[in-house]
């Protein structure tokens, strides 16, 4: 199978389980009766749009709507934006703002209106959605114009990035979700974890909705994709780049740690350095974090004072594992990645423990380590890399799997079968992100086909290199 090329966002789609979209199906055909965006909105966009429209059509379009207009003047002259308007009447604000900013108010004031009265808006599972998603919408808006490309789809996406929050309660249980939220509170392992007990996370949920909603195909990816996509370091375009540096800036400001690998590779995308956080931060918080603006790009410096070991397993850590393995590529580096996942792990915490779950982790760990550069990207799943050829990885994918299962055969505790996703460069790409697109495929086909499997792009693993397909 061809790896899937990170500049592709299509397939977004082929990376959710079919079970798991059918057991949303229901919540999303709830929320789609409620979409964000209504005709008042759709109108005024259009209007903004149109290089023939008059400033009177424009007041006349949001007057029609009494409603909208006392919330749009309402959102503008609030403490949720980071430069209110001081606006006291429709026309004032038209004046004042301009077409292209009437625009994003208009989206920015119909989002937020939504999100602040939705069902579950406040609890720890979706955290203030209406107040987050105002944040990243100027974070993103801001860093596209930074990085001189157009800002309008990165703006919707980061109002919208988030809406997936609204979905799995409903299908979950409000309780499971804020468990879970709780537990993982941003980043890659919240939906790393949202993937093992769901089957499915908030950032694909709200794709599907968005697609729903009927909003732009472009749109849909960003939401798809702000949290990196199947593997956790996707930026496949400018605009989903933009809505993730954003989201970091949004994290940083309520003091979590955003996720380092995720906004290096975003930066990239976007030639930026880590100096453009504390603009992003200007540009984006309200004055109730102002103080701290200007402190973003230093914490981001000190990086490289971070520990580079996972403390569980003492592998190395996601962002250490990424960046060794991106290096290793950048110097001509001929070698295979294998992702290795353990299976219905959530059971076996349940059954056995965490403490027994936390001793099976460190015991891959061991066996992992023995066979390449091995770290943790999260949870359960782990991630090596095997210098040399894609043969020389099927072999030592088997060697896993028999190590794994003689280290826990039945009778001494807890059943453990293990997954395994292999590609290699340059046979899949000569880009991190799309060898580990193309191992999580292989990952997500193995597990599809069996407990205990090996695949590489599309192929299971043969105990004889011999029989691998070229």
């Amino acid at each position: 199978m061809e790896a899937r090329h990170a500049t592709d966002c299509a397939p977004w789609r082929d990376t959710i389980d079919p079970a798991a979209a059918r057991s949303i199906a229901g919540a999303i055909d709830e929320l789609a009766e409620f979409p964000v965006l209504d005709a008042t909105v759709q109108r005024v966009i259009a209007l903004c749009d149109d290089q023939d429209s008059t400033a009177a059509d424009l007041v006349a379009a949001l007057e029609q709507d009494a409603t909208f207009a006392a919330n749009l003047l309402r959102f503008a002259n609030s403490a949720a934006r980071a430069h209110p308007i001081r606006a006291k009447t429709v026309r004032q604000a038209v004046m004042l703002v301009g077409r292209r900013a009437l625009r994003r108010l208009a989206l920015e004031a119909a989002t937020f209106r939504f999100l602040e009265r939705a069902k579950g808006n406040g609890r720890a599972s979706c955290g203030q959605l209406h107040l987050h998603a105002i944040t990243v919408a100027l974070g993103s808006a801001a860093a596209a114009e930074e990085a001189r490309v157009a800002a309008d789809n990165a703006h919707l996406g980061g109002l919208l990035h988030d809406v997936g929050k609204l979905v799995l309660p409903l299908v979950f249980g409000e309780d499971e979700c804020d468990a879970l939220a709780r537990e993982f509170p941003t980043g890659a392992e919240r939906v790393l974890a949202e993937r093992e007990r769901f089957g499915i996370d908030h950032a694909q949920c709200g794709a599907l909705l968005a697609e729903r909603w009927g909003l732009p195909a472009e749109v849909a990816s960003i939401v798809a994709w702000h949290h990196g996509g199947p593997t956790g370091v996707g930026a496949p375009n400018n605009d989903i780049a933009a809505v993730q540096i954003a989201d970091s800036v949004a994290a940083m400001l309520l003091g979590h740690e955003p996720d380092h690998a995720l906004l290096e590779v975003a930066l990239q995308r976007l030639d930026l350095s880590a100096d453009v956080l504390d603009v992003l931060a200007a540009s984006s918080s309200p004055a109730s974090q102002s103080q701290d603006v200007g402190r973003l790009a230093q914490r981001v410096s000190e990086l490289e004072r971070l520990t580079q070991t996972d403390d569980l397993t003492g592998l190395a850590n996601r962002r250490h594992w990424l960046q060794t393995v991106r290096a290793a590529l950048r110097d001509g580096g001929v070698g295979s990645v294998l992702l290795c996942d353990v299976d219905h792990f959530k059971a076996v915490n349940d059954r056995h423990g965490h403490a027994a779950g936390d001793l099976i982790l460190t015991e891959i760990a061991r066996i992992l380590g023995r066979h390449g550069h091995a770290g943790r990207l999260g949870g359960d799943e782990f991630a090596v890399w095997l210098p040399g050829n894609l043969e020389e990885a099927a072999i030592a994918a088997q060697r896993i799997m028999a190590q794994v299962q003689e280290a826990f055969e039945a009778g001494s505790g807890p059943k453990v079968d293990v997954s395994l996703g292999c590609s290699s460069a340059p046979m899949h790409g000569d880009e991190l992100a799309d060898l580990l697109e193309a191992a999580d495929q292989a990952l997500l086909d193995a597990k599809r086909a069996g407990r205990s499997r090996a695949m590489v792009a599309g192929m299971e693993c043969s105990p004889h290199a011999g029989d691998l397909a070229a």
